[in-house]
């Protein structure tokens, strides 16, 4: 089963109309709720979740509670200030392994004969797309492997490597 919540009736109307134009009609796998996400989700043991909005740390608290171990959870966000805030609320929440990032590029290519090149322009990005696996309850997320930059967290910052990596 597939649940959908969108918090605006117009983008549900969007949504509906997407799924059905897309099906031929409507999909009996599917269910649209109108209203925010953390108020609505009653769902327990998902396998999958994907935010697609604004501000998708402000429902990890009830993703978290909703997925199963092992769970995945997916964000997609636009801009790289929504993708550092959710990947800190990811590490926060402390129950999500280390969060995975990337950005898509996409640059076509010409091919006429022998004269195979890349066009000569390019989409920048299509946004950012983060990853997230769920953890048991009680299992404490690994360590990062990568230290932040010197002072990203103030001068008292004692997280993973906060020595420089020497481990004393």
């Amino acid at each position: 089963m597939l649940h959908s919540y969108e918090r605006r009736e117009d983008f549900a109307e969007i949504a509906q109309a997407n799924v059905e134009r897309y099906f031929g009609g409507s999909h009996p796998a599917w269910q649209l709720t109108v209203g925010d996400l953390q108020d609505n989700l009653s769902d327990t043991d998902v396998d999958r979740v994907i935010l697609d909005m604004l501000a998708p740390w402000e429902c990890l608290e009830a993703v978290s509670k909703a997925l199963v171990p092992g769970g995945i959870l997916c964000c997609y966000v636009a801009t790289t200030t929504q993708l550092a805030r959710t990947v800190e609320s990811i590490r926060e929440i402390g129950c999500f392994n280390e969060p995975t990032a990337w950005e898509t590029m996409i640059r076509n290519w010409h091919i006429e004969g022998l004269a195979v090149r890349p066009d000569h322009r390019m989409i920048g990005h299509t946004g950012f797309l983060l990853t997230a696996r769920r953890l048991a309850d009680g299992v404490e997320p690994p360590m990062r492997r990568r230290r932040p930059a010197k002072g990203a967290y103030g001068e008292d910052y004692a997280g993973p490597n906060a020595d420089g990596g020497t481990g004393r």
